[in-house]
Order: C-alpha cells, then sequence, then structure tokens
C-alpha cells in the first residue's frame, strides 16, 4: 500500500498528466484489489489465538498507518474540494483512492472496535467531512426560529461549534470527538423541532446533560441564573430558587467521556460548585462540595511529555485492564502536577502521549534503567554475586 501510494504521489509530479492519469486508473484497481485482501487478512488475525494485546497493536498499527497514508494525500488536495458541492469528475488526485482508504479505516473501527483508538485523530480527509457535518448541523440550528429559546443560548451552541470546527481544521479530530459532537448537536437538533417547541430551561438541560462545557455555557449559564435571582427581591425566595437549582442539576448525569472539550472540567463540576457559593445553607454546601471536590494532584519531578511518555508505556504494556486512552489521559492529568504545570492541560498531556519525542525518551530510558537497577538490587541480589 505504501508503494503505491508513493508511486501515486511520485507520478501526481510529472508534468507527462495525460500519462499520469492513464497509471491512476491501473492504481485505483491496485489499490482496491489491496483492500479487499487487506480486509481478509485482518479478519484472520482477529479470530486468531493470538492474545489481546498483540492484536491491539496490529489493529493500531494499521490505523496510524493508513492514517498517515490518507494525509499524504489529502494534503496536496484543497480543502476547499473537499467542502465542495459539486466535484469535477476526474480531480487531479483521486479522491476514490482516499475513499478507499476511509473504509479500510471505517472497517478497523466498527468491525475491530474493541481494538480501535478513538481518541487517535481521524484523517484530514475524515476531518474535512466531519467539520462539513457540524456546520450543517450549525446552520440549522442557528436558522431555527427558537420562539422559546434566548437567542444568547442558541449562540452559545452557535460560536461553540464554530471554534471546534476552527479548532479541528488545524490541530485535527479525534474519532471519539466527532462522534460526541455529532451526537450532541444531533440531539439538539431534534430537541428544537420536537412539536410543541421547547424552552430556554429545557434547552439548556440538554446541553447541560450532553455536557457542552465551553465556557460560552457556563458564563451564559452564570448570567441566567443569576438574572432570575435579582428578579426575586424576598431572601427566602433567591434561597429556594438556589436550592433547587442545586437539586435538579445534580440529579443529572452528565458523563465525563462525553465533554465537548476533553481538556477543560465536565461541566457539572464547573457549575455546581459557583452554585453551592450561592447558598447560605452551610450542611447542603458541605455535602454536595464533597462529591465535586477536585482531588488534590501529587507532584512529579517530569515535564508534561516525559510523564505521558510514561503513562503511554503502562498503556502499550498492558499496565492498565481498560484500553480507553481518553479515560487514561483524563485520569493522570487530573490527579498530578508537573515541575512547571500545576495544572495539566488534557489536550497538551494527549498530544505528548501520542508524540515522538526522543529527548524525552531518552529520560524515560534513564529513569527506567534506574528502576531495573533498584529491582535488581533490592530483590535479586544473587544476580549480581553471579555477574
Amino acid at each position: 500500500m505504501e508503494k503505491l501510494i508513493g508511486d501515486l504521489l511520485k507520478g501526481a509530479e510529472e508534468t507527462d498528466k495525460t500519462g499520469f492519469h492513464l497509471k491512476l486508473a491501473a492504481q485505483r484497481r491496485n489499490i482496491k484489489s489491496l483492500c479487499t485482501n487487506m480486509k481478509e487478512k485482518w479478519v484472520h488475525e482477529l479470530f486468531s489465538s493470538a492474545k489481546d494485546l498483540v492484536i491491539t497493536r496490529y489493529v493500531q498499527y494499521h490505523q496510524a498507518g493508513l492514517t498517515q497514508l490518507s494525509n499524504q494525500i489529502s494534503k496536496i488536495i484543497p480543502a476547499a474540494d473537499t467542502f465542495a458541492k459539486k466535484k469535477k469528475p476526474t480531480p487531479p488526485y483521486d479522491e476514490q483512492i482516499l475513499n478507499e482508504l476511509e473504509q479500510l479505516l471505517d472497517f478497523l473501527q466498527h468491525q475491530c472496535y474493541s481494538y480501535f483508538d478513538p481518541d487517535y485523530k481521524t484523517t484530514i480527509y475524515n476531518c474535512r467531512q466531519q467539520c462539513g457535518k457540524l456546520a450543517g448541523y450549525r446552520r440549522d440550528i442557528i436558522s431555527h426560529p427558537a420562539a422559546g429559546i434566548e437567542p444568547a443560548l442558541i449562540g452559545v451552541i452557535d460560536i461553540s461549534v464554530e471554534e471546534m470546527i476552527a479548532d479541528a481544521l488545524q490541530s485535527g479530530l479525534s474519532y471519539r470527538q466527532a462522534e460526541h459532537a455529532q451526537n450532541l448537536l444531533g440531539t439538539v437538533q431534534q430537541f428544537i423541532h420536537a412539536p410543541g417547541g421547547t424552552t430556554t430551561d429545557q434547552l439548556a438541560r440538554v446541553l447541560y446533560r450532553q455536557n457542552l462545557n465551553t465556557l460560552h455555557l457556563l458564563y451564559w449559564y452564570q448570567d441566567y441564573i443569576q438574572s432570575n435571582l435579582n428578579q426575586l427581591p424576598d431572601k427566602a425566595d433567591r434561597e429556594t430558587f438556589i436550592v433547587q437549582q442545586i437539586k435538579t442539576l445534580s440529579t443529572i448525569a452528565v458523563n465525563p467521556e462525553k465533554a465537548w472539550q476533553p481538556e477543560l472540567l465536565s461541566v457539572d463540576l464547573a457549575l455546581l460548585p459557583w452554585l453551592y457559593e450561592k447558598t447560605e445553607n452551610q450542611d447542603l454546601r458541605s455535602s454536595l462540595l464533597i462529591k465535586t471536590n477536585v482531588p488534590v494532584r501529587l507532584p512529579l519531578n517530569l515535564s508534561v511529555p516525559q510523564f505521558a511518555m510514561f503513562i503511554r508505556i503502562f498503556s502499550q504494556t498492558g499496565c492498565f485492564p481498560d484500553t480507553n486512552v481518553s479515560k487514561i489521559t483524563r485520569f493522570f492529568s487530573r490527579h498530578f502536577s508537573t515541575r512547571k504545570q500545576g495544572n495539566i492541560s488534557l489536550k497538551s498531556f494527549s498530544r505528548a502521549f501520542y508524540g515522538l519525542d526522543q529527548t524525552s525518551a531518552a529520560v524515560v530510558r534513564d529513569y527506567l534503567q534506574k528502576m531495573i537497577n533498584y529491582v535488581h538490587k533490592t530483590y535479586f541480589p544473587e544476580l549480581k554475586q553471579k555477574g
């Protein structure tokens, strides 16, 4: 596959475009045939006696390799061509080949889902398509009359989607992020088009439940609640309103894995503490604050890239029974701090987790060697004597 793609890219640079297009048809047939063979090979490996860890490495190796090959082609196709509604009949760099590669990745994602890495970035080609879908949801939502919904809340959705698209086109989008974003916007779309309409409160709770944890929603919610408080002249009524809001939002289960921005706190962990500060009920404040108390971070004598590499080594060598990378990176970035970062950004930690930094690897290797030396000295002293 690498050779075929390499020949394609090399041929695209030739001045003889007529000859290139003649070769392209043959290359397309070869790639399609190879894709079929690869699927058959994968199915055979899935049902083999190999251990899960071996299959996970096997699947994710192909996932990464196919993504890189697809990106090599996508980088020479303007983004505008992907977003265009009308395609040219014979694009210079055949998008049919990109589709073949995408079908392979789709096969891995859905047929090998137990071993596929959903936190890996999608291909550039797939990212552009996902951004096009998100933009379509956005257009539909902001064009809805929304008679019973505050325009400011629709504005929160608008800018949140706009920022995600801009960030995705620049930095990429993981499979998990793309799925959660489409699920959230699909839910919102159905909700605002529901018979009988909806209200601001109802839509706000949908966004809260779906964990749209952008600062835009947090600030909107705070302003919305404060505005309602200001309309209540009686102190007892204000206290009742706050307690009611706390109880209502506390009963809504928010899944941290569905965070719109994984590097930020879930919306409940950001909003509820602010509400607790508003109530004068000390017992309620104390009991509920315990539930969302941010854990104490354990300091490390490591940089973020070094720490992330340690965790990746643990993950790739089977130390964690849970292979969900999102859970792993979220846990360690939340419970530890490094020499220079008291609060580790989940985005920077995730980027370092997948990074290939030889400088950090050298430091990690030295630590691992020290660990091995310590184990030998403490638990296997006879090895030293024999040596």
